[in-house]
């Protein structure tokens, strides 16, 4: 049986992605600083409740007693909005205990597959479809950080031969996901709408996404950690293909909650990209991976998962 190691296992994504595994017949285990929020951790789930930014030497004793042999990293303290405060102490809450994980799964041989940013990383950009050679020119602390932490695992995988893959995902949604949040536009716009609070819209609500279905993403996690890799293909985007306006997804909500959105517009944010829509193609040939669920499907499966809550 093979060890997994959750760092961030129950969040949104993490949550899902360990649930997947216990079912794949993985021994699991997480870390993370809370409990789930919306659902119960599965039997047999070795849960360990502290964070993140302890120091090497505590990293290794949980490796010594867990051997994972693949570390799915998802712990992220901040978002792009709040990494602007104060980025000095963004590195340091995220930065260094990214660098500590990355130095001893090199050490115990490893594989680590991070979390990465399908947005962020590649900043401002007009083109169509953002393959992974597209520039990266992150205009957030956030996106600055994520990459940085990208060119570590590179660095390592050089000097140290580091088994690891960068996961770019796009804009996943689905059940699970924190409606009262500032993150997860679906999430978010399903509750306020049927709740009859406002939405908010940076800009005139043109801004395009590639919204996904969580268990799209997981399915590419786990295919990442599965497969053998060659050098130059370890760096992946993930999301559905298809770039949808914040507006849009505001009419397919309004008419799967039937009622309409009270909308409070405000100026667009500098560190907000245009249009983020993801090349997946490398991904699709290189590991067969493909998204499964649609748009509106997966927006029907979140909203009937949200309503049995509000």
């Amino acid at each position: 049986m093979r060890n997994a190691l959750v760092i961030g296992g129950n969040g949104f994504i993490g949550s899902h992605l360990v649930d997947s595994l216990v079912g794949d017949q993985w021994n699991v285990a997480v870390i993370d600083k809370f409990n789930r929020k919306f659902s119960r951790i599965p039997e047999g789930v070795n849960f360990i409740q502290t964070d993140i930014d302890h120091s090497i030497t505590e990293i290794e004793k949980v490796f010594e007693a867990i051997a994972p042999h693949v570390v799915f990293y998802l712990a992220w303290k901040t978002l792009p909005e709040t990494s602007m405060k104060n980025p000095v102490r963004d590195i340091g809450i995220n930065l260094t205990p990214s660098l500590n994980l990355i130095s001893v799964c090199a050490k115990a041989g490893t594989k680590l597959v991070f979390t990465s940013s399908g947005g962020a990383v590649y900043g401002a950009t007009n083109q169509p479809h953002i393959s992974e050679t597209h520039e990266t020119s992150p205009i957030s602390p956030y996106g600055i950080e994520k990459l940085m932490v990208e060119k570590y695992l590179s660095m390592y995988r050089y000097l140290h031969g580091l088994d690891y893959v960068a996961i770019r995902p796009s804009t996943p949604f689905g059940p699970w996901q924190d409606y009262m949040g500032k993150q997860g536009a679906v999430a978010v716009f399903l509750y306020r709408v049927a709740s009859g609070l406002p939405v908010t819209l940076w800009g005139d609500g043109s801004i395009i996404r590639d919204y996904f279905y969580i268990s799209d993403l997981v399915d590419a996690m786990i295919k990442c950690a599965d497969h053998p890799l060659h050098d130059g293909r370890r760096v992946f985007n993930v999301g559905g293909g298809e770039g949808v306006s914040l507006i849009q997804l505001l009419n397919w909500i309004e008419e799967i909650v039937e009622r309409k959105a009270i909308i409070e517009q405000y100026p667009m944010r500098k560190f907000d990209p245009k249009t983020i829509v993801l090349d997946t193609q490398l991904i699709r040939n290189e590991l067969g991976w493909s998204p499964k669920v649609s748009l509106p499907e997966g927006l029907k499966r979140t909203w009937k998962w949200m309503s049995g809550l509000i």
